[in-house]
C-alpha cells in the first residue's frame, strides 16, 4: 500500500507530524508531494511566474513568512524518517485553463521554480541562519501528481524524462499491478466501493469529502458514520488485493480538517490495522518504482495475470 499527501504544508492543526509519528509506529513509509509555493512566502509571491496566468498568483495562496522554517522542519524530519518527498508542482491550478493547457516547456518552466524554490527557501524566507534541508530537491524527486489529476498525458510525460523521473501518479484507474506509460511507472489513484451505497468513489480524502457532503461541511451528526465509512472503503480495497492479485492499493490524501477531521482519523486507524500486518507494506512510491524495477518481465506478466 501506498499512501501519499498533496501540498504537504505545514497547518494550524499539525498534521504532519501526526502522520509522522503514525508512520513510525506502523512501520510505513509515505510520500509527501509538496507544493513549491509552500517553501515562498507570500512577501516573495512576485518570484513565482506561473505558465499562462498574472505573476505572483496562486489558486492555493503561498506560505506565510512565519511558517517557512516549521516547513522546512517537517520536510527535514520527513526524509530523516526515510518519506519520499515527491512534487505537487506549484499553483494548483486546475480546469481547462490550468494544467490541462499546459505544453511541455510550461511543465518544464513550473518544475524549474518549483526546485528553485525549495533549493532557495533560506534566501527567500530570510532565514539564512537555520540548516539546509537534508536532501538536494533535483536529486530527491521520482515523481509527482499534477493538480487535480489534470495535464495533457504527452506533455506531462515529455518533460518528466527530462528530469530522469521514474513515475507519475497523476491518473485514475484500479486497483491493478502498475504498468509503464512512456518509460514512467503508472501509479493510479483508485475507484474503489463504498461501503453500503453501492457507488465507488476515488481513493482520496477530497472525494470522500464530495460524496459526503459536496465538499462542504456537513452536519457534524454524521461525522461518525462517515469516518467508519470511509476507514471500511480503505480497509476493504486492501482486503480484496490480498484475496486476489496482492497489487498495491493507492491512497491520497490532504492536511486538511473536512468534516472535523473524519478523513485523517479514518486514514490513522487504517495505517494502524494495516500496515502493521505480515501480510502487507506500507512504502513509499519511490520504493515501490525500486522493487518493480528489480523484477524479471516474467515475473510482472505472472502477477498480472494472477487473479
Amino acid at each position: 500500500m501506498v499512501i501519499s499527501f498533496d501540498g504537504a504544508g505545514v497547518d494550524g492543526q499539525d498534521w504532519f507530524p501526526v502522520f509522522r509519528r503514525t508512520a513510525e509506529r506502523t512501520q510505513a513509509r509515505l510520500t509527501f508531494f509538496l507544493s513549491g509555493v509552500y517553501l515562498l512566502p507570500a512577501d516573495r509571491r512576485e518570484q513565482y511566474r506561473p505558465p499562462g496566468r498574472p505573476r505572483g498568483s496562486s489558486d492555493i495562496g503561498f506560505q506565510r513568512p512565519a511558517r517557512i522554517a516549521d516547513q522546512a522542519a517537517e520536510l527535514t524530519a520527513a526524509w530523516n524518517a526515510g518519506h519520499e518527498i515527491g512534487t505537487h508542482f506549484n499553483g494548483h491550478f486546475c480546469g481547462p485553463s490550468g494544467v490541462s493547457s499546459w505544453s511541455a516547456a510550461d511543465w518544464r518552466s513550473e518544475i524549474e521554480q518549483f526546485y528553485g524554490f525549495v533549493e532557495h527557501w533560506r534566501r527567500n524566507s530570510g532565514r539564512t541562519d537555520l540548516p539546509d534541508l537534508p536532501f538536494r530537491i533535483r536529486e530527491a524527486v521520482s515523481g509527482g501528481r499534477t493538480p487535480c489529476l489534470q495535464g495533457d498525458r504527452d506533455a506531462m510525460f515529455t518533460a518528466f524524462k527530462k528530469y530522469g523521473w521514474r513515475y507519475d501518479a497523476s491518473g485514475t484507474g484500479e486497483v491493478r499491478w502498475p504498468r509503464k506509460r512512456s518509460g514512467l511507472w503508472q501509479f493510479p489513484l483508485p475507484s474503489i466501493p463504498l461501503p453500503g451505497s453501492g457507488t465507488r468513489v476515488l481513493g482520496m480524502d477530497y472525494n470522500f469529502f464530495t460524496v459526503h457532503s459536496g465538499a462542504r461541511t456537513g452536519e457534524r451528526h454524521n461525522w461518525r458514520r462517515w469516518q467508519r465509512q470511509t476507514t471500511e472503503a480503505y480497509t476493504g480495497a486492501v482486503r480484496r488485493s490480498l484475496r486476489g492479485d496482492r497489487a498495491p492499493v493507492f491512497i491520497g490524501n490532504h492536511f486538511e480538517t473536512w468534516n472535523g477531521g473524519i478523513y485523517m482519523r479514518a486514514l490513522i486507524t487504517l495505517m494502524k490495522e494495516v500496515c502493521t500486518r505480515n501480510a502487507v507494506r506500507c512504502v513509499s512510491f519511490e520504493q515501490l518504482a525500486d522493487w518493480l524495477d528489480a523484477q524479471t518481465p516474467a515475473t510482472l506478466a505472472r502477477l498480472r495475470a494472477e487473479v
